[in-house]
C-alpha cells in the first residue's frame, strides 16, 4: 500500500516549498537524511546525520521517529519545542525539525500559517 507524504519547508533555503513523496514498502514509509538512500535527502543541513528520521504511516497516521541521529529530532516551535524520544503520531499542520531544517506535515493550504520569509515579501510588496 503506498501513501502520498505530503511536506512544507519552514526554513532555510526552500522555506515554503512543498514537496509530496511517494512512500514504499510496509509500512509506507521515507526516511529524512543527509545522504542517499535516504528518500529525502538535505545535504546542505550540517546538523543533519546521514540517516536522522523516518517518517512512515501506520493505521491513519503519520508517525515520527529519530534514527539515533546526532543533533535529535523535535516537535513543536519556539519554547513548545520537545525532543523526540521514541516514535510519534503526527497532526496535519503540525511542525517538527530535523537539524536545521523546520518542516510541517501537510502543504498548510487549509491553514492561515505565515513564514518569516513570506510576510517579509508581502511587507516589501505592500512598500
Amino acid at each position: 500500500m503506498s501513501q502520498i507524504l505530503t511536506l512544507t519547508f519552514m526554513s532555510g533555503s526552500r522555506d515554503g516549498e512543498v514537496v509530496r513523496l511517494a512512500t514504499a514498502g510496509s509500512p509506507p514509509s521515507v526516511s529524512v537524511g543527509r545522504t542517499a538512500p535516504c528518500e529525502l535527502v538535505l545535504s546542505d543541513d550540517p546538523d543533519l546525520s546521514r540517516r536522522h528520521a523516518r517518517i512512515f504511516w501506520s493505521d491513519s497516521s503519520w508517525m515520527l521517529q529519530d534514527l539515533d541521529s546526532s543533533n535529535g529530532t523535535f516537535i513543536g516551535e519556539f519554547q513548545g519545542t520537545r525532543r523526540l524520544s521514541g516514535t510519534r503520531a503526527l497532526q496535519d499542520g503540525e511542525l517538527f525539525r530535523v537539524g536545521l531544517t523546520r518542516l510541517r506535515l501537510g502543504d498548510g493550504k487549509s491553514e492561515q500559517v505565515v513564514t518569516a520569509a513570506a510576510a517579509a515579501i508581502a511587507k516589501a510588496k505592500r512598500s
